[in-house]
């Protein structure tokens, strides 16, 4: 086996900083470089992505609470849901009382973050005007889905929120 390569790098101040926490924490100058380049070339391809996206999947997939799910098969399911005999009992009950757990881990986060977080999950394109937002969706299904979950989202976070329904959108006009 050949010896390592030596070769020296220039650091800006922030990246020193890191450096030198990462050194603190016992880890050889080395390794800790060996492994940022290991890193940074099995991931090159992420800096095109939005990174902030990444770590949204990656808290919601760790926690063993969410699942991965192609969208034709949540609209199908939808779709057995609202033609269902228990239509009213999924909507009114199941689902609102889903929406109201949810609402816990929004806590603290502003109208606009609980968007985006559900904007990562694909449920909608999101765009803002001002104070207000609006979801463009690619079904109905999708639209009515959400727009039951945002009302008990925001109601049970005391957010003061209008929500009004175009064709294809939702528009949350923040009061």
């Amino acid at each position: 086996m050949a010896p390592p390569r030596r070769t020296s790098i220039a650091l800006d101040e922030a990246t020193e900083k890191y450096f030198e926490e990462l050194v603190k924490g016992g880890e050889s100058q080395s390794s800790i470089i060996r492994k940022a380049l290991k890193l940074y070339h099995s991931f090159k391809g992420m800096e095109e992505h939005d990174l902030g996206n990444v770590r949204v999947y990656n808290d919601m997939l760790a926690s063993g609470e969410h699942v991965i799910l192609d969208l034709d098969h949540l609209i199908t399911l939808l779709k057995i849901a609202e033609s269902s005999g228990e239509k009213s009992k999924v909507w009114d009950t199941s689902h609102r009382m889903v929406a109201r757990n949810h609402s816990e881990q929004f806590r603290g986060m502003s109208v606009r973050q609980i968007l985006e977080r559900l904007e990562a999950c694909n449920f909608f394109r999101l765009s803002q005007s001002g104070d207000n937002f609006i979801l463009v969706f690619g079904s109905d299904e999708l639209k009515r889905f959400m727009k039951v979950f945002l009302e008990e989202v925001l109601r049970a976070i005391h957010k003061d929120c209008e929500i009004k329904e175009d064709l294809t959108k939702l528009r949350i006009i923040v009061k």
